[in-house]
């Protein structure tokens, strides 16, 4: 299996606890976990040293600049169940998916230990990439107040993938599952404040029930 970069820092992954008993997802999320998570998910599977789990996050990364449905070699790993009639641009689930499956590979790029890990939203791991207040990390917080304050989806995919690549630099997993459903979400009228509030609550360790 490739080995991790010789120059990579060893910053330990995040502490929180691989499962989150409030993590519900919905249709995109579920599809990312399934893909993902398991024995034979991608995870797995590229932790395994498998040609095919190898080949498969390669196309993913490939694919991390590209829109839905342009690489025929990732549609089997992107695909949406979509209504007929659903028009010739991608709809909010197709983009979430999308997106999700090909910053996981981003993430996963020659890290020998999974970094998709249910229960780490976004804020949560960005909480674990800037550090306490008297030590952050200005590079990560500039880079993630950039992404908070996004307006629309393309520029969020943009400083996500910047944002990412920064996680994937410390050993900071994330829960791409709960992604797919923050991106579905964030496509909705109305739906950026909402999660900017989850995020917010991630990264001050707050649920919605406190």
């Amino acid at each position: 299996m490739t080995q991790p970069d010789s120059d990579a820092p060893t910053e330990p992954q995040s502490t929180a606890p691989p499962q989150n008993p409030r993590r519900r997802l919905k249709d995109a999320g579920q599809l990312v976990d399934r893909r993902l998570g398991g024995k034979n998910g991608l995870q797995a599977r590229y932790l395994r040293n498998e040609s095919q789990g190898r080949a498969d996050v390669a196309a993913l990364r490939k694919a991390a600049s590209r829109a839905p449905g342009d690489l025929p070699e990732v549609w089997s790993l992107t695909a949406v169940p979509v209504v007929s009639g659903a028009g010739d641009t991608p709809t909010r689930e197709e983009f979430a998916v999308h997106t999700a499956m090909t910053l996981y590979a981003v993430h996963q790029q020659s890290r020998n230990e999974g970094m998709f890990q249910p229960g780490v939203g976004l804020g949560q791991a960005a909480r674990d990439l800037i550090g306490p207040r008297d030590q952050e990390n200005p590079s990560a917080r500039a880079r993630f107040n950039a992404l908070v304050t996004s307006t629309t989806v393309n520029e969020l995919r943009h400083h996500l993938r910047s944002f990412i690549s920064q996680l994937r630099a410390r050993r900071i997993p994330l829960d791409h599952a709960m992604l797919a459903d923050d991106l579905v979400d964030f496509q909705r009228p109305g739906g950026t404040k909402d999660v900017r509030l989850r995020w917010s609550r991630q990264y001050g360790r707050i649920s919605a029930t406190d």
